[in-house]
């Protein structure tokens, strides 16, 4: 605390030197600057047509984290404290005090600023810089980009007029078609998902939430040290912006295909308007080996080099309580030896037996078709197949029996 009120008396003492009357306010700063703007309808069709754009976050790192447009790259004008420290002059002092103190802030960053837009090829792309409402600190960057050489595009109403186009898309009747992947725990679904990507149009809540959708599920993006997602608003807008950039996929294939879930994925519910689109929608299912299913568990959530054995065990412990009373206080302690020892094969067995087979059933939609996914290469060409042949029955939500022929 005491530091903090030194740094504060510091940072006063410096801008109260200031002599306000030579200081422009930013309209004059930026007098000679004609930038260009962009509507949000306007950039998501850029984005829905695959158009070659760099998008870039002016705000703070700290915003950035808790919610931005996916795809985009940060490069704050003002770093986290920057911006407090700019804030508290604006309300305390100074609108121009605080003006010039972010300009110094701002203007050392120019040659890194070079830096990063050459390592985004940004020669051949299309600049589009925003900020919370399209204001100071876009105009700001803007200008420093275009001193750069380069001709960047102001989002107009900056993330805000992203996160009303999210909400009013979620608002909507969801306009398309979705096929639900389905099976038990470790049958491989996200990676057959991920496998068809390339060809077919998918919504990968998992993904989205940065989380596998259980107790556990946080583990394997932890592990392979992925940002985690923050906050309801960030998982929606990965959602939207994945539907946004399939846009072209659709033209061949009329919906999304969605692994199943509950109503929500972590922490974060699914959007209303796609959760109960998928409870009318056909189903796939997958299945798979035990053996192949447990060793593909233990892959994904203690990886090849056991480094998920901490986490796992402090989530084992932490549940106790709910651990005990969903297997019973003897197979607890059992599996908590178990993983104590790093019997991972033991632990993941019993895990898929006692509990995941038991709790997680299917949703008793009869299934389109059942998919083995013990090699996925080949679980894909069986998927591409079949998907194929259901564009020709789009109405079909029963079992279909059907041969495929071997030119497909």
């Amino acid at each position: 605390m005491n530091q903090d009120i030194s740094e504060t008396k510091a940072l006063f003492d410096y801008v109260l030197k200031f002599d306000l009357n030579s200081i422009p306010d930013l309209n004059k700063i930026l007098e000679k600057y004609n930038f260009n703007h962009i509507s949000i309808d306007n950039l998501l069709h850029l984005v829905s047509s695959r158009e070659n754009i760099l998008i870039i976050d002016a705000r703070s790192e700290k915003e950035f984290d808790e919610t931005h447009i996916p795809g985009s790259f940060n490069f704050p004008v003002l770093k986290n404290k920057e911006r407090h420290n700019v804030g508290l002059i604006y309300k305390k002092y100074s609108p121009l005090a605080s003006i010039k103190l972010a300009s110094e802030y701002a203007d050392p960053k120019i040659q890194d600023l070079k830096e990063f837009l050459k390592i985004n090829k940004t020669q051949s792309k299309k600049i589009i810089v925003y900020c919370w409402r399209g204001g100071g600190r876009s105009k700001y960057l803007s200008k420093m980009i275009t001193d750069c050489g380069f001709e960047p595009i102001i989002l107009e109403g900056g993330i805000k007029s992203f996160r009303k186009a999210v909400n009013e898309f979620f608002l909507k009747e969801f306009p398309y078609r979705l096929v639900e992947l389905s099976g038990l725990t470790g049958t491989g679904k996200t990676d057959l998902l991920r496998a068809v990507s390339d060809e077919i149009p998918i919504i990968d809540l998992e993904f989205s939430a940065r989380h596998f959708s259980s107790l556990f599920g946080f583990v394997p993006y932890k592990i392979r040290m992925f940002t985690p997602v923050v906050n309801q608003s960030a998982f929606e807008n990965e959602i939207f912006s994945q539907i946004i950039t399939q846009q072209y996929k659709l033209e061949k294939h009329n919906f999304f295909l969605i692994e199943s879930e509950s109503k929500k994925v972590g922490e974060y519910f699914i959007p209303e308007n796609i959760y109960s689109k998928m409870l009318d929608a056909s189903v796939i299912i997958s299945h798979r080996n035990i053996e192949v299913r447990i060793n593909h568990i233990i892959n994904d959530y203690f990886g090849s080099d056991n480094r998920g054995q901490i986490e796992m065990l402090g989530i084992f412990i932490k549940k106790e309580r709910f651990f005990r009373q969903e297997l019973s206080n003897k197979t607890y302690e059992f599996l908590l030896e178990c993983i104590n020892k790093n019997d991972t094969y033991m632990f993941t067995k019993m895990m898929i037996n006692e509990y995941y087979d038991k709790k997680y059933k299917e949703k008793g939609k009869t299934p389109l078709t059942s998919i083995c996914t013990d090699d996925i290469p080949s679980a894909k060409k069986e998927l591409m197949k079949f998907l194929n042949i259901l564009l020709l029955h789009p109405d079909c939500k029963t079992h279909m029996t059907i041969y495929l022929p071997s030119h497909l």
